[in-house]
């Protein structure tokens, strides 16, 4: 029963700290969410997408046996392409012929993958520019199908669907970026009011002096902020005693 009562009085106590600092709160939550906002539509730069499709298949065979070999040949030979496709042999060649300058470095923005089982391979651009990230996909797919039979003697390969232009960002994205911001600003509020809370040792009120341990003898409403100023006390009482001195003395 005890520790349920300290318990209920510790939350209350924490309300009553979260209430009492309910602006310093909702101000750190404000400045965090500014800033996030600030960040996502004027500081970094949004990334476009554009994706390509290809297949790469071995020469057919009319055995069942040898086909259903040559369907794991295939798919073994995709996961070797995808390595391929990102290797600075194809993709060197795409800035070349793009000229898109030395400083891109396309390994960054290209991956190609292909699911489970499956012999399609899917070739993801990401690029600051939506239409120079499409001319990359196609390229990166042209200069692959013209260089597969030197790099890997196969030369049936397919475009099953060429890049087309995606003028919506992936990222940043406001609608995940704000709503992170936001309750980061909470947590950060909530956290520096709690710490300011435990750092405080002014005594201010009634209940600050009985959460010292000590008892309340009593209050009373006469009292100026001023009186209790301790300079002025101090000052007051030694021109008082040095009166006192003087007037013996006189004696």
């Amino acid at each position: 029963m005890q520790e349920q009562t300290e318990a209920t009085i510790d939350l209350r106590g924490m309300l009553g700290i979260l209430r009492k600092r309910t602006g310093f709160i909702i101000l750190m939550t404000f400045i965090v969410t500014v800033l996030g906002s600030v960040y996502t539509f004027f500081i970094v730069a949004p990334k476009y997408t554009a994706t390509t499709q290809l297949v790469v298949k071995l020469p057919t065979s009319d055995n069942s046996a040898a086909y259903a070999e040559q369907v794991t040949g295939n798919i073994q030979m995709a996961n070797t392409i995808n390595q391929v496709i990102t290797s600075p042999a194809i993709l060197d060649k795409v800035n070349t012929n793009l000229n898109l300058g030395s400083k891109v470095n396309l390994t960054k923005n290209v991956t190609a993958t292909n699911t489970t089982n499956s012999q399609v391979i899917t070739i993801d651009v990401t690029y600051s520019n939506p239409y120079t990230a499409q001319k990359i996909a196609n390229e990166t797919a042209k200069v692959f199908s013209n260089n597969a039979q030197a790099i890997l003697n196969v030369t049936n390969v397919s475009v099953l669907a060429s890049a087309t232009v995606n003028t919506l960002p992936v990222s940043p994205k406001p609608i995940l970026y704000i709503p992170i911001s936001l309750v980061v600003g909470l947590i950060l509020g909530l956290g520096f009011a709690l710490i300011a809370e435990a750092l405080n040792n002014k005594v201010r009120t009634e209940e600050d002096i009985i959460a010292l341990g000590f008892s309340s003898l009593g209050s009373t409403p006469y009292v100026d902020s001023k009186d209790l100023h301790v300079s002025l006390g101090v000052g007051a009482l030694h021109k008082e005693v040095k009166t006192e001195v003087a007037l013996r003395r006189k004696r």
